[in-house]
């Protein structure tokens, strides 16, 4: 379909308004909080450690102050793999938490970062959605005692 001769001319000026307009910003993408499970599957089978470890971080924080529920702990995970400041006194003994727990771990940036994440997406899986609630972290204290009990069994069996 041909467009008419003052139609035509209506495009092309409106063609060369947007061409003199200064280029839109480039809006830089967040760096996204949860995996996809092949990628999960991928980082419990290479750093299994780094998680257990941050899991107990995690534990333990909430342990320390009681204000520390799900949310708390998600918006933690979000503001150390965003690298953003905390908005909250106990997000940010979270996130102060996990910094001190990173040295001792001699893990690569990359896979510090998506260890935070496979947290991170357990958090978002686990938890209620509401403030209060400790969904997240009464699973993450189970599967820490079940670890513990493991690991206690193991060194049982090395020593006999």
């Amino acid at each position: 379909m041909a467009l008419s001769a003052k139609k035509l001319q209506e495009v092309m000026k409106e063609k060369r308004r947007r061409d003199k307009l200064p280029p839109r910003p480039v809006i830089a993408e967040l760096v996204p909080l949860t995996l996809k499970s092949r990628e999960r599957n991928q980082i419990t089978d290479r750093c299994s450690h780094v998680l257990l470890a941050i899991e107990t971080v995690l534990v333990q924080s909430a342990r320390d102050q009681s204000t520390i529920d799900d949310e708390i702990v998600k918006q933690g995970l979000a503001c150390s793999i965003r690298k953003s400041p905390a908005e909250s006194e106990a997000v940010s003994y979270v996130v102060c938490q996990l910094e001190k727990a990173r040295p001792e771990l001699n893990v690569s940036d990359e896979d510090w970062l998506l260890a935070l994440r496979a947290i991170c997406t357990s958090v978002i899986d686990h938890r209620n959605g509401k403030t209060g609630s400790f969904s997240y972290l009464i699973q993450a204290r189970r599967f820490l005692d079940k670890a513990n009990v493991i690991q206690q069994q193991r060194r049982l069996a090395q020593q006999e």
